[in-house]
This record gives C-alpha cells, sequence and structure tokens, in this order.
C-alpha cells in the first residue's frame, strides 16, 4: 500500500514537471513583461499579457538590506532609456516591485526599438545603480493561461484586448491570483494557481453592482487587487474602472463558478485604478495599523483601514446608484498626485514610480509611511533661512527634518534656535 501510494506520488509530480518545465535558456522568455510580483525570498512572477503566460523565475541568494533607506533616483526615466538605447517617449511602465530580502526596486518596462515593441526588466538600488535583468541566465517555470482575451477585440481602435488577459497578480500562501480578461459574456476572470504550477488551476467568473453605473457588469476586469485576511476570512480586495471596490472570499472561486463579488464602497468616477497595495504603519495615535492604499490614475490615492474593510465586508454591499459622491467605506485621500505605481517597500517607506510634473520624466522616489507626502516637493513659510522654530513647534521640526533626510537633505534639518531656547 505505501509503495502504491508512493508511485502515484512520483507520478503526480512527474506530470507537474512536464506542464511547466524548468528552464535556463531564451526559447520561452516574456514576450511583454507588464504585471510583477514577489513569492519567496528569491522568486519573481512575470506576467506576460501578450502571450497569457506567468513565468516564475528562481533568482540568485542575495544579502540582505540591513537598514531602512529611501529611494531618491530623480529623472530615473531617462537614466532607464538611455540605459536601453531609447529615447526616454519610447519607454512606457507597467511595474514595481521591491525584493523582500534587499530591497532593490524591480521596474517592468516596454519600449519601442524601430517599429517593434521589445519588454524589459530594469534592477536599481538606493544609490542608483541601474542594470538590465538578463532573464534568461535564470531558471524558470511557465504557466499559461487558458481562454483569455485576444487582439481580435480592440478598444479605442488601437488598444488590444490582450492588455488586459492579466491586469494583476497577488501570491498568497503558495497561490497565486490573477485579474484577467476572457473570452465570453462573463469575461472578468479570477484564477487561483498553485505555485510550484502544475496543470491545474481554478477560473472563476466575477459579477458585480457598479453604482456609478448603475448595473450589474460581467465583462469589465479586476484592474487592481490585494487578497486580505477580513475577520479571519481570505478575501480579494478588487478595484475596478471608475472605481468600485469589491470584496470577494477566496473560498468562492471554483473553476468555472460564477462568483457574485460584495461592492463595499465607490472611490469616485472618471478614474481607473492603478495599484492596490497593503502594508503596516504608524496612525494618528502612534499606533501600528494595517491599510491598503489605492492608487489612481485620474484622482488622489486612497488610503483606507483593513478594520475599515473588515467592518463593511461583513455587511450587505451597496446595491443603489450612487452617480458623483464618494460612498460606502470611508477613505483618507493622500497626495500622491502622478504616482503610476507603487509597491511596499519595508517598514518605514512606500517605493513608486513617480511622474515629474516639473520635468515630465519618471522618478523612483519613497513615500515615508504615516506622511504620504516628499518635503522637498513644496516651498513654503520653512524654507526661509530666517524662519525660527519655537518650543511649541518642536514636534513639527523633528517631523520636517525626518522628510528632509528621506528625501537626500540631511544638511537642511535644522534646530530650534537660540532665542526659543532662552
Amino acid at each position: 500500500m505505501f509503495k502504491a501510494k508512493k508511485l502515484v506520488q512520483y507520478i503526480v509530480a512527474a506530470l507537474s514537471l512536464s506542464a511547466a518545465p524548468m528552464q535556463a535558456n531564451a526559447d520561452a522568455l516574456p514576450t511583454s513583461a507588464t504585471i510583477l510580483e514577489f513569492a519567496e525570498t528569491n522568486t519573481l512572477f512575470v506576467a506576460d499579457s501578450d502571450s497569457s503566460k506567468i513565468f516564475a523565475y528562481t533568482l540568485p541568494a542575495i544579502e540582505a538590506k540591513k537598514s531602512s533607506e529611501s529611494y531618491n533616483l530623480v529623472n530615473v526615466g531617462s537614466k532607464i532609456a538611455n540605459l536601453l538605447g531609447v529615447s526616454t517617449s519610447a519607454v512606457s511602465y507597467h511595474d514595481i516591485a521591491i525584493h523582500p530580502i534587499s530591497k532593490e526596486a524591480f521596474i517592468s518596462v516596454s519600449y519601442i526599438m524601430g517599429t517593434k515593441k521589445v519588454s524589459a526588466l530594469i534592477k536599481a538600488n538606493q544609490k542608483g545603480s541601474l542594470e538590465q535583468v538578463n532573464l534568461a541566465k535564470y531558471r524558470h517555470t511557465v504557466k499559461t493561461l487558458a481562454k483569455t482575451a485576444d487582439d481580435s477585440v480592440k478598444f479605442w481602435r488601437d488598444i488590444p484586448a490582450t492588455t488586459l488577459a492579466i491586469t494583476d497578480l497577488d501570491y498568497v500562501n503558495g497561490t497565486l491570483y490573477v485579474s484577467s480578461l476572457s473570452t465570453g459574456e462573463f469575461a472578468s476572470t479570477l484564477r487561483k494557481i498553485d505555485y510550484p504550477f502544475s496543470q491545474a488551476d481554478t477560473s472563476s467568473n466575477i459579477e458585480i453592482y457598479h453604482t456609478v453605473h448603475n448595473q450589474t457588469e460581467t465583462r469589465a476586469p479586476i484592474r487592481a487587487m490585494e487578497v486580505l485576511n477580513l475577520g479571519g476570512v481570505e478575501t480579494v480586495v478588487a478595484a475596478y474602472t471608475c472605481t468600485p471596490l469589491v470584496t470577494i472570499p477566496t473560498a468562492s472561486l471554483a473553476d468555472g463558478a460564477h462568483v457574485k463579488g460584495k461592492t463595499i464602497a465607490e472611490l469616485g468616477y472618471g478614474n481607473t485604478p492603478l495599484d492596490v497595495i497593503h502594508f503596516s504603519a504608524t496612525d494618528h495615535t502612534q499606533k501600528q495599523e494595517d491599510f491598503i492604499l489605492v492608487i489612481n490614475k485620474e484622482r488622489s490615492a486612497d488610503l483606507i483601514r483593513v478594520a475599515d474593510l473588515t467592518a463593511a465586508s461583513a455587511k450587505k454591499g451597496l446595491s443603489t446608484p450612487e452617480m458623483w459622491a464618494k460612498a460606502g467605506v470611508p477613505t483618507r485621500p493622500v497626495p500622491l498626485s502622478g504616482v503610476l505605481q507603487a509597491a511596499d517597500q519595508d517598514s518605514q517607506f512606500i517605493a513608486t514610480l513617480k511622474r515629474n510634473i516639473n520635468t515630465g520624466d519618471i522618478d523612483l522616489v519613497s513615500f515615508r509611511k504615516g506622511a504620504y507626502f516628499r518635503l522637498n516637493d513644496f516651498i513654503s513659510e520653512y524654507n526661509f533661512k530666517d524662519y525660527q522654530y519655537y518650543p511649541e513647534q518642536d514636534m513639527f521640526r523633528h517631523f520636517q527634518n525626518l522628510l528632509k533626510t528621506d528625501a537626500g537633505y540631511p544638511d537642511l534639518t535644522r534646530e530650534l534656535s537660540k532665542e526659543a531656547n532662552k
């Protein structure tokens, strides 16, 4: 009996390997590198929307980052373009992921070389070192998704549906969650894929009520998501265009299932969510609390307490139209205008790819959790050399000194005035 059981295990393992063989060459590299997601310490998932594939790369072991250090790489877009040998206008930015050990930033881009679109993965560190990652060097496995959208459908004449074949990834405890656009009437699809990859996967069609549109929707895909534990229930928190926020218990996801998500918030019309990230930060009472941050294309970012998400998910969802105002879960707008993509960097910072509105270039910069702005983006009363801090302003002085150091200006930190100390 024992030998028969072991034989079955060996056969299952062999089938898994045949479905996703390990590779170490360029034969099956991504034709488009879009969404990035780290799993364990050295596993990087790279989504290839054009070919409906997900690559899992095993990166080399690396030394852990010993201290928290912000990113201050201004005009990094020009440097990336120079590295690729193209103009800055030829480069499009898709995602950023932070290595969980080294805290290096991995950036997925595409660029036009002649008449051909080419994809690349760029690695950067806080010191400003940039390199193009040669994925062909690393062993990897591949998962091909079935029934995804193809380029026979186009939006606004020249945007192929394949750009939405994979819209986001999130890895949790051995499962990779994949939001996508599929073929058919119920085109919004959420997949559960075991990692290491095998032939099996779970594909569910998702339906939501959209308060701004006042209709049930089955085609619009999830644009950004995060899998969280809400009151003991593992739940996908998903953001859609124009901008409903929806919860979907992962236990409801079964192969071929038609699942109705619960709309718990309306974050505002005329907007596309770009990213949803989860992290812990100090709240206004100086206690650690869990939050999600929804990065928006046309609006300020929304900071939401996970405790509020939990409470809303346990109640009845929104079911009546709301055309103009926000509704549902309370949110706090934070000033992250121009942010294209964000990632949880470490206990202190969020790393972002941000459009610099002064230069038009791309910056790779960190924002301190709890502040969500960079002091060097402003010129105010405090910047004048003759400004004097008084004892009752000491909290502001400490906070501003911290933000000056974060932004790379430790030489501009200030002490209390001598007159104030008399």
